[in-house]
């Protein structure tokens, strides 16, 4: 029997563009369930605040049935032998945070010497984003990288407004941030892309999982379906942000509610398996070179045997209409 609410937290309310569409679109009352989803570290009306070091323990005693995100501390369980925690699914294996600037930096390089805005300390995202300054010519050595004081939830509008106050000469933000920098006379800097786990990453309790495998399907059914609303219900996925992402996190206008969309209508992927080296490039960001950790493998916290049994079922293909039509997006092999 399936739960008539399954609760979800976000580890970053980043995440919020898809789950807020996933929420509010009809695709989980499809499948027998309201969806209801918390964001952690952020100030959110109508929900508690939940640090971040309560993410892991409030999925594991039931507080929550999913968690999107957890990108490490999963490896760090199983290495002390708490082999609970498994991630489901991926959502995207591309990073979407975008660099914006002023003028004068035109390049990677042109950063060395200055400061550098960064709106998270997660290897997931600064080590990210430093990876792909180094791809792009850049000496980390040469860059200080700092964080501006803001109000959970709001560090990326914080970024742009230090940016144009002159704090440093760049900064990592999330789409459509980058937007909101430019209407202040910043610019975006093309950096390499590089894939990684990143945003919304399935995680669960293993152990809740098995118990409660009809519920489990019917959540990983409705992300297919979400993202496939998101994709193709412009319209309708447009008006569920500008209702309920502008004021979660100050976006300026209709103009910035499409740029968001746009962005990720082009990451989600129909068939949310992880790829390979987006695994491999969240692992190398921090595991593998933890000792105390590395000994457990990148693949290992892995179970995508319920999402391959929804494919292997024709659920995908029928929805898009052909497996071609249902591809993943490309990624740029970067590592």
């Amino acid at each position: 029997m399936v739960k008539s609410t399954i609760n979800m937290l976000a580890s970053e309310i980043s995440h919020m563009p898809l789950h807020l569409v996933w929420r509010d679109s009809g695709v989980t009352q499809k499948h027998g369930f309201d969806l209801t989803v918390h964001v952690a570290n952020a100030d959110v009306a109508d929900q508690p605040f939940v640090q971040m070091n309560e993410r892991a323990p409030k999925l594991l005693d039931g507080t929550y049935d999913f968690l999107s995100g957890l990108h490490h501390e999963p490896y760090h369980y199983r290495a002390r032998g708490d082999k609970r925690l498994v991630y489901l699914a991926q959502a995207q294996n591309d990073w979407d945070d975008r660099v914006i600037a002023l003028p004068e930096i035109q390049s990677a390089k042109d950063l060395e010497g200055k400061r550098f805005i960064v709106t998270s300390r997660a290897p997931c995202v600064s080590g990210n984003l430093k990876h792909s300054l180094q791809l792009a010519g850049a000496d980390l050595s040469q860059i200080e990288f700092i964080e501006v004081s803001s109000t959970p939830g709001r560090r990326c509008g914080a970024a742009v407004e230090a940016l144009a106050d002159g704090v440093a000469v760049a900064a990592s933000v999330d789409p459509p941030f980058d937007l909101q920098g430019e209407k202040r006379g910043l610019h975006r800097l093309e950096l390499p892309s590089v894939p990684v786990i990143h945003n919304a990453t399935i995680c669960a309790n293993g152990d809740w999982v098995q118990q409660e495998e009809e519920t489990t399907l019917a959540f990983l059914r409705s992300m297919i379906d979400a993202i496939y609303f998101f994709k193709t219900e412009k319209s309708v996925s447009c008006e569920i942000l500008e209702r309920s992402l502008t004021p979660m996190i100050g976006l300026e206008g209709f103009d910035e509610v499409e740029h968001v969309y746009d962005v990720w209508a082009g990451l989600l992927s129909p068939k949310p398996f992880p790829h390979p080296l987006a695994v491999w490039n969240v692992y190398n960001l921090d595991v593998a070179h933890d000792p105390s950790v590395n000994f457990i493998g990148p693949f290992e916290i892995w179970d995508t045997s319920y999402l391959r049994d929804i494919d292997n079922s024709g659920y995908i293909d029928d929805l898009y209409g052909s497996a071609q039509a249902a591809e993943n997006p490309a990624i740029n092999v970067a590592i």
